[in-house]
């Protein structure tokens, strides 16, 4: 179970929720394009109780976050989480686990508020924004699997995300479930594109001072493997792992990964 939690930045109210007791490290987790922290939902009921406080964060225009209409950047979204983080954590640093887009958040994250960061997990993310040509194919599929009820534009979306096609709508279907209770807005998604666009953080990396664990699934579609073997060269204390027969959906194809990576931060 989870618990409902708010703070204001910047007069937009920001909304996460907590799992567990409060514990050293808080573990914070940050969402992928167009998802709200409640995508980490069935990642958490898989891997089954964890020793950490978990924070689960809704990006503006997700979730319950407010939804302000003005264009904004990955490190608008690094500040919001940092609010988050003191509102849900206290003054100790998190490790933050960041999926493809919320990645990106994690790093401008790292670069601008280092003090709220004890460690990053980067999961199948990218420290520029150039996307691949399957990610740029799957937007408009996104929005449609979003609020469509047919059956083969839910199929097109899943099989981008995972190694196997065949599995991709079972693995994947609790996370549409809450995708479909949730209110989404086509225009929010414009504006976390347009921001991802312009995500660059590969010649700042050096300034990371964090242990950082990089994963990626070797049949990733949407950002490929090399990507994250960018990532991993800047960062100084970067680690790679690069899992067989994964695709992009980590935390959903292989979700006991993701709590080996943050094990072997060693915080």
């Amino acid at each position: 179970m989870t618990s409902r939690h708010w703070v204001e930045r910047a007069g937009v109210r920001l909304s996460y929720q907590v799992a567990g007791e409060r514990g050293d490290p808080t573990l914070v987790l940050l969402a992928g394009y167009g998802r709200s922290g409640s995508s980490w939902l069935p990642w958490l009921g898989r891997v089954g109780p964890l020793p950490y406080r978990v924070v689960l964060v809704d990006h503006r225009g997700t979730g319950e976050s407010g939804r302000p209409r003005r264009p904004y950047t990955l490190a608008t979204l690094a500040d919001d989480a940092a609010v988050v983080i003191r509102d849900g954590a206290g003054d100790a640093p998190a490790v933050v686990v960041g999926e493809s887009m919320g990645g990106m958040v994690a790093q401008h994250l790292a670069l601008r508020h280092p003090r709220r960061v004890a460690g990053l997990v980067l999961s199948a993310s990218a420290a520029r924004g150039d996307v691949s040509p399957a990610f740029l194919r799957s937007l408009p599929l996104t929005a449609a699997a979003t609020i469509s009820n047919d059956v083969r534009v839910w199929t097109m979306c899943d099989r981008l995300l995972v190694h196997d096609g065949d599995r991709a709508h079972g693995l994947l279907a609790p996370l549409r479930q809450i995708q479909r209770t949730e209110p989404y807005s086509r225009f929010n998604s414009l504006l976390q594109a347009l921001a991802m666009s312009f995500h660059r953080t590969d010649r700042r990396l050096g300034a990371v001072r964090v242990p950082v664990e990089v994963i990626v699934g070797a049949e990733d579609r949407m950002l490929a493997p090399r990507n994250s073997r960018v990532l991993a060269a800047r960062l100084p204390q970067a680690r790679l792992t690069v899992l067989a027969d994964t695709g992009h959906a980590i935390a959903y194809e292989r979700p006991m990964e993701i709590v080996d990576a943050v094990k072997r931060l060693g915080l």
